[in-house]
Protein backbone atom coordinates (compact mmCIF):
# COMPACT_ATOMS: atom_id res chain seq x y z
CA UNK A 1 0.00 0.00 0.00
CA UNK A 2 1.26 3.04 -1.01
CA UNK A 3 0.68 6.90 0.13
CA UNK A 4 -1.00 9.41 -2.17
CA UNK A 5 1.31 11.69 -3.51
CA UNK A 6 2.16 14.54 -1.09
CA UNK A 7 0.90 12.32 1.71
CA UNK A 8 -2.06 12.94 4.38
CA UNK A 9 -4.25 16.16 3.56
CA UNK A 10 -3.86 18.60 6.02
CA UNK A 11 -6.36 20.62 5.47
CA UNK A 12 -9.09 17.82 5.19
CA UNK A 13 -8.34 16.34 8.58
CA UNK A 14 -7.02 19.65 10.44
CA UNK A 15 -3.70 20.76 11.62
CA UNK A 16 -1.89 17.98 13.87
CA UNK A 17 -2.92 17.93 17.66
CA UNK A 18 -5.95 20.28 16.38
CA UNK A 19 -8.34 17.70 17.52
CA UNK A 20 -12.13 18.29 16.16
CA UNK A 21 -14.62 20.47 18.81
CA UNK A 22 -15.93 17.79 21.05
CA UNK A 23 -19.73 17.00 20.89
CA UNK A 24 -21.91 14.91 23.26
CA UNK A 25 -21.66 15.20 27.37
CA UNK A 26 -18.30 17.08 28.07
CA UNK A 27 -20.09 20.41 25.77
CA UNK A 28 -23.65 19.85 27.80
CA UNK A 29 -22.17 19.71 30.48
CA UNK A 30 -19.98 22.54 30.02
CA UNK A 31 -22.89 24.66 28.61
CA UNK A 32 -24.63 23.97 31.72
CA UNK A 33 -22.18 24.68 33.84
CA UNK A 34 -21.61 28.14 31.62
CA UNK A 35 -25.25 29.30 32.09
CA UNK A 36 -25.42 28.29 35.61
CA UNK A 37 -22.21 30.22 36.60
CA UNK A 38 -23.03 33.41 34.43
CA UNK A 39 -27.36 33.28 35.57
CA UNK A 40 -25.93 33.34 39.15
CA UNK A 41 -23.56 36.19 38.43
CA UNK A 42 -25.92 38.04 37.40
CA UNK A 43 -28.37 37.52 40.04
CA UNK A 44 -25.89 38.13 42.62
CA UNK A 45 -24.93 41.50 40.53
CA UNK A 46 -28.93 42.63 40.66
CA UNK A 47 -29.28 41.71 44.09
CA UNK A 48 -26.49 43.56 45.17
CA UNK A 49 -27.45 46.80 42.66
CA UNK A 50 -30.65 46.83 44.21
CA UNK A 51 -29.50 46.55 48.45
CA UNK A 52 -26.48 48.86 47.29
CA UNK A 53 -26.78 51.05 50.63
CA UNK A 54 -27.03 47.77 52.66
CA UNK A 55 -24.15 46.55 50.89
CA UNK A 56 -22.13 49.88 51.25
CA UNK A 57 -22.41 49.67 54.63
CA UNK A 58 -20.95 46.19 54.79
CA UNK A 59 -18.16 47.13 52.48
CA UNK A 60 -16.60 49.64 55.36
CA UNK A 61 -16.16 46.78 57.19
CA UNK A 62 -14.71 44.71 54.69
CA UNK A 63 -11.74 47.71 53.94
CA UNK A 64 -12.85 48.10 50.34
CA UNK A 65 -11.88 51.86 49.12
CA UNK A 66 -14.30 53.98 47.96
CA UNK A 67 -17.63 51.51 49.20
CA UNK A 68 -20.33 53.16 47.16
CA UNK A 69 -18.10 53.22 43.53
CA UNK A 70 -16.37 49.76 44.52
CA UNK A 71 -20.18 48.86 44.98
CA UNK A 72 -21.39 50.13 41.78
CA UNK A 73 -18.57 48.77 40.01
CA UNK A 74 -18.94 45.23 41.18
CA UNK A 75 -22.27 44.82 40.93
CA UNK A 76 -22.11 46.26 36.96
CA UNK A 77 -19.43 44.01 36.37
CA UNK A 78 -21.09 40.53 37.50
CA UNK A 79 -24.53 41.65 35.30
CA UNK A 80 -22.26 42.53 31.88
CA UNK A 81 -20.17 40.09 32.32
CA UNK A 82 -22.59 36.97 33.48
CA UNK A 83 -25.11 37.72 30.80
CA UNK A 84 -21.68 37.38 28.10
CA UNK A 85 -21.40 34.38 30.19
CA UNK A 86 -24.92 33.15 29.63
CA UNK A 87 -24.67 34.16 25.67
CA UNK A 88 -21.27 32.93 25.10
CA UNK A 89 -20.20 36.10 24.41
CA UNK A 90 -15.87 34.84 24.40
CA UNK A 91 -16.65 33.37 27.27
CA UNK A 92 -13.58 32.28 28.25
CA UNK A 93 -12.80 36.13 28.94
CA UNK A 94 -15.80 36.58 30.75
CA UNK A 95 -15.38 33.70 32.91
CA UNK A 96 -12.25 34.84 33.78
CA UNK A 97 -13.05 38.55 34.77
CA UNK A 98 -15.37 36.93 36.64
CA UNK A 99 -13.28 35.36 38.26
CA UNK A 100 -11.15 38.32 39.57
CA UNK A 101 -14.20 39.81 40.64
CA UNK A 102 -15.19 36.93 42.97
CA UNK A 103 -11.67 36.05 44.14
CA UNK A 104 -12.20 39.78 45.44
CA UNK A 105 -15.42 39.31 47.00
CA UNK A 106 -14.36 36.16 48.74
CA UNK A 107 -11.01 37.90 50.20
CA UNK A 108 -12.85 40.69 51.03
CA UNK A 109 -16.45 39.43 52.02
CA UNK A 110 -15.89 36.23 52.39
CA UNK A 111 -12.53 37.03 54.50
CA UNK A 112 -14.82 39.10 57.17
CA UNK A 113 -18.63 37.62 57.00
CA UNK A 114 -17.90 34.19 55.78
CA UNK A 115 -20.44 31.83 54.80
CA UNK A 116 -22.59 33.22 51.77
CA UNK A 117 -20.26 35.31 50.55
CA UNK A 118 -17.17 32.97 51.03
CA UNK A 119 -18.74 29.75 50.11
CA UNK A 120 -21.14 31.09 47.17
CA UNK A 121 -18.07 32.56 45.55
CA UNK A 122 -15.47 29.91 45.78
CA UNK A 123 -18.33 27.76 44.05
CA UNK A 124 -18.56 30.27 41.55
CA UNK A 125 -15.06 30.57 41.42
CA UNK A 126 -14.38 27.00 40.52
CA UNK A 127 -17.22 26.91 38.47
CA UNK A 128 -15.45 30.02 36.30
CA UNK A 129 -12.16 28.54 36.43
CA UNK A 130 -13.91 25.00 34.65
CA UNK A 131 -15.30 27.49 31.95
CA UNK A 132 -11.39 29.30 31.77
CA UNK A 133 -10.18 25.72 31.27
CA UNK A 134 -12.32 23.91 29.20
CA UNK A 135 -14.54 26.79 27.48
CA UNK A 136 -18.05 27.30 27.53
CA UNK A 137 -19.78 24.53 25.62
CA UNK A 138 -20.56 24.30 22.10
CA UNK A 139 -23.58 27.22 20.92
CA UNK A 140 -21.99 29.90 21.64
CA UNK A 141 -22.08 33.42 20.15
CA UNK A 142 -18.37 34.39 19.81
CA UNK A 143 -16.45 31.63 20.74
CA UNK A 144 -12.81 33.23 21.45
CA UNK A 145 -11.87 36.96 20.73
CA UNK A 146 -8.74 36.56 18.51
CA UNK A 147 -6.51 39.80 17.73
CA UNK A 148 -5.57 38.97 14.42
CA UNK A 149 -9.17 39.33 13.17
CA UNK A 150 -8.97 43.23 14.07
Amino acid sequence: MSTPAGGPSLIKHGMPGQGAPVRGRSTLVLLLVRIIIGMAAVIVGVRVAIGHGATVAHAADWALPAPSLAVWLGSLVLIVFGVGLVVGLASRLCALVLLVVLLVVAVTAGRVEGGLPLFGSALLVAGSLIVVARGGGAPQLLDRLDPRAW
